[in-house]
């Protein structure tokens, strides 16, 4: 008689765990099944093997009794009745959580589907709304999506109607999807003209989107079921709208504020005065006060953005450019000429301290 070792077949220790013998036995009975290597008779005995293995080792009285013994025949020591006796409840759950290649075709969802949307900066702070045509897989009208024609389906004769055939080996049942239907049950005799046979075209859907105010670049908007129509009637995919902002020319935006760089001439920083500014709804004027600096910012406070969540908008900072004459007529020239000697160093803060700290460095 063959001696047969169960530990060597199932390639694991003599004191591995039940959870080990398990994970061992799927993994190889899932290498060797018939299915997966058609035609080869060592697989299939391999495969005969693995089972009988797991069939001991995996009850704890046949186990014992097996190490008992040692390497001996199976025939030696089980008779048949002992190889079926709990067989269905130790392995049948088993078995179908490792080979059932599935029963008839189930719905499935749709294809999610993304679309760049354009906004300008305006349309992005206040809000709109968008209607877009975005190509999309639809079921099919005239055939409800089977797929078939008026009278051109009748019920698969290879599956007789369940979609699944069974396979019988031994003590094991396996189920598979019916290769000629595909698992619908049923075949097609003569195919939709519209949708050629595949239950969906390809049409233009008109979405309504409404872009909340105050979204920014880079953001994307998700629409539930206005991707591509579901397989046998499930459910729609998502339609991703993926946002894109065109720059301002004057502002910038950071998060719920914007920036906005104002030049002025040097004659209104030193004397002040009402300028105009640009804000998001239009022109606005503020004061700036005598002996305003370049760089200096003011904020005029809810100017800005509107928060996605929750109440309120940011602030508008209006930053001030103190631009100097480039050229001087003559009469210009000898005013300031004249404005120069009139001044006096307490006129001029920051200039008085950087030559006093010049100083400091360069006389110690």
């Amino acid at each position: 008689m063959e001696s047969i070792d169960y530990y060597e077949i199932l390639q694991i220790e003599r004191d591995s765990s039940g959870e080990e013998i398990k994970r061992s036995y799927k993994r190889l009975a899932f290498e060797f099944h018939p299915d997966r290597n058609p035609g080869n008779p060592e697989a299939e005995e391999k495969f005969k093997k693995i089972n009988e293995a797991y069939q001991v080792l995996s009850d704890s009285n046949k186990r014992a009794r097996y190490d008992s013994f040692g390497h001996i025949s199976a025939e030696g020591i089980f008779t048949d009745v002992d190889f079926e006796s709990g067989f269905g409840d130790i392995f049948g759950n088993l078995f179908e959580e490792v080979f059932n290649a599935g029963g008839a075709e189930k719905a499935r969802r749709g294809r999610d589907l993304k679309y760049s949307l354009d906004l300008t900066f305006d349309e992005s702070i206040d809000g709109c709304e968008k209607e877009l045509k975005i190509p999309r897989r639809e079921t099919c009208r005239d055939c409800s999506g089977s797929g078939a024609a008026r009278g051109g389906e009748v019920i698969c004769t290879s599956c007789g109607g369940r979609g699944e055939l069974r396979y019988s080996q031994g003590l094991f049942a396996i189920k598979r999807v019916c290769p000629t239907c595909g698992g619908t049950g049923k075949r097609i005799t003569k195919a939709c003209a519209k949708c050629r046979g595949e239950g969906h075209v390809l049409a233009e859907h008109l979405v309504k989107v409404k872009v909340p105010a105050g979204i920014s670049d880079g953001v994307r908007l998700r629409m539930r079921g206005e991707g591509d129509s579901g397989h046998l009637n499930g459910p729609g995919g998502d339609l991703y709208i993926e946002i894109h902002v065109e720059e301002h020319p004057l502002f910038r935006r950071e998060e719920q504020d914007l920036y906005c760089t104002v030049p002025i001439e040097f004659v209104q920083a030193a004397l002040g005065a009402e300028i105009e500014i640009p804000t998001h709804k239009g022109k606005s004027t503020i004061k700036i006060p005598a002996g305003t600096q370049s760089g200096q910012t003011f904020r005029l406070k809810g100017k800005g953005v509107p928060r996605l969540e929750g109440r309120g908008q940011g602030d508008l900072y209006i930053q001030l450019q103190v631009e100097v004459p480039v050229r001087l007529n003559k009469k210009q020239q000898l005013l300031l000429e004249e404005f120069a000697r009139a001044s006096q160093v307490e006129n001029v803060p920051m200039v008085k301290r950087f030559v006093s700290r010049v100083q400091d460095i360069f006389n110690k």
